[in-house]
């Protein structure tokens, strides 16, 4: 019940932040231009609440459907336009105007990202710590000198206080072919350099995972615990009869010791009986359940219904970096390709993808993420605004979603001010409900 509150409360906070920096994109250039704005609504559907004011009694609005929002100006739908109103219709606008209408939308969210960044670069972005966990063999990272339990203090010269810090600037060395120098301690050595010579290693980049890919090194995990936090309702766990807290001994005399164990001997029992040892708040006992098998696609293996416990509770307190106020904007577009390209390698890391589909059974949403990122605190839960207002940003400029607007401005060659089909706006709205029925 608690993860629904927050997933919610999450995904309304989310939507009505991003959609309200949208339409008013579009609400303050309209009246820059000299358009009248008839209604300005956030969300959908019958008004719970509404209000007019200003000179041009402008509506203002909230719908009861918070899954987007419009701003009605005169001239782009079905009412007639008296004469004396004629100069502040949009249709009756030059080109350039309402270019700069529709486009101020998107805008206005990349803008938003861009201070919500920077915010964040004040604020500070928790990360795991620098220190390497695995190194692959026969690859850059070994050949180089790296070993396990190495912490690396600095590259060229900078000082990294996380395991992400400073990629963008080793990506933009690797694609001038200029070598990274490190420096890094160990466990049972004093300090030590360590160059790496990156001629070459341009054409084997496939994202920014820098280290993990074209370095052969992995950061050092925490161990998680084998507890349960979180069980799937009619799961074989719930029938089992697990409940949130137990901690997980064996499986099937096997004894685990971390959360990746239990995957695993899970994942290798698909449609098997499963004798589970448990200890309950101090007490031993045995469960027993069924590991559904799951096939589709790449999707195989068993999976009996629980969850790992909290994020913030496996990670506890993790090393963070800061910037002073004078250098956050030299941090800002750094933070910004990392986040982004980490969300676009995540997706792509069959890692991932494998503890994505052993730990979460419902389909992930733009709730669930908004509830998660709230939950663990208010830097990742602006990390997550940032990333979702991009998106919309980008996406909101295709034609086929809410878009649409745009293009039809920009396909206007006739430059007479014809006003653009009553039906424009119904299908701006409903490409607005497309949009957020792909991000939900």
């Amino acid at each position: 019940m608690e993860e629904i509150l927050y997933s919610i409360f999450g995904f309304l906070v989310a939507v009505g932040v991003l959609v309200t920096v949208h339409e008013w994109g579009h609400y303050a250039a309209a009246r820059l231009v000299g358009v009248r704005v008839l209604k300005f609504s956030i969300g959908f559907g019958r008004s719970v609440w509404e209000r007019s004011s200003g000179v041009d009694g402008t509506t203002y609005a909230i719908g009861i459907v918070p899954l987007g929002g419009y701003v009605k100006m005169l001239g782009e739908g079905t009412g007639d336009v008296l004469p004396g109103d004629a100069h502040r219709a949009f249709d009756k606008k030059p080109l350039w105007a309402r270019a700069f209408i529709v486009s101020a939308g998107p805008v206005a969210n990349l803008v938003l990202a861009v201070m919500i960044y920077w915010l964040v670069s004040l604020i500070g972005v928790v990360g795991l710590p620098p220190v390497v966990g695995s190194v692959q063999p026969d690859s850059v990272g070994k050949a180089a000198g790296f070993r396990i339990d190495d912490r690396i203090l600095t590259v060229n010269a900078r000082e990294v206080k996380t395991w992400g810090e400073h990629r963008l600037f080793m990506l933009s060395q690797v694609l001038a072919a200029s070598p990274l120098h490190f420096e890094v301690e160990g466990d049972d050595e004093g300090k030590r350099r360590i160059s790496v010579v990156t001629t070459g290693l341009a054409e084997q980049m496939t994202g920014p995972a820098l280290f993990e890919k074209m370095l052969g090194i992995q950061p050092r995990l925490p161990t998680i615990p084998a507890v349960v936090g979180d069980v799937v309702p009619d799961s074989p766990a719930a029938l089992a009869g697990l409940v949130v807290g137990d901690h997980i001994l064996a499986i099937e005399g096997h004894k685990i010791t971390d959360w990746r164990e239990l995957v695993q001997q899970i994942s290798t029992r698909a449609d098997q009986e499963v004798v589970i040892e448990i200890d309950r708040q101090g007490m031993k006992g045995t469960e027993s359940g069924s590991a559904r098998g799951r096939q589709g696609g790449r999707r195989h293996g068993g999976g009996i219904g629980f969850a790992v416990m909290d994020v913030g509770e496996i990670f506890g307190d993790l090393p963070k970096a800061s910037t002073r106020f004078s250098g956050a904007f030299k941090r800002l577009g750094e933070n910004m390709v990392d986040d982004h390209g980490d969300l676009a390698d995540g997706l792509s890391n069959d890692s991932a993808r494998h503890w994505k589909r052993e730990f979460e059974w419902p389909q992930i949403s733009i709730g669930h993420f908004a509830g998660q990122s709230a939950r663990v605190g208010l830097v990742p839960f602006l990390v997550f605004l940032a990333l979702v207002s991009v998106s919309l940003g980008v996406l909101i400029c295709c034609p086929y979603l809410a878009g649409r607007r745009t293009f039809t401005v920009f396909i206007d060659r006739r430059g007479d001010g014809a006003p653009v089909p009553p039906k424009s706006h119904a299908g701006r709205t409903g490409a607005r409900w497309r949009l957020f029925g792909y991000l939900v």
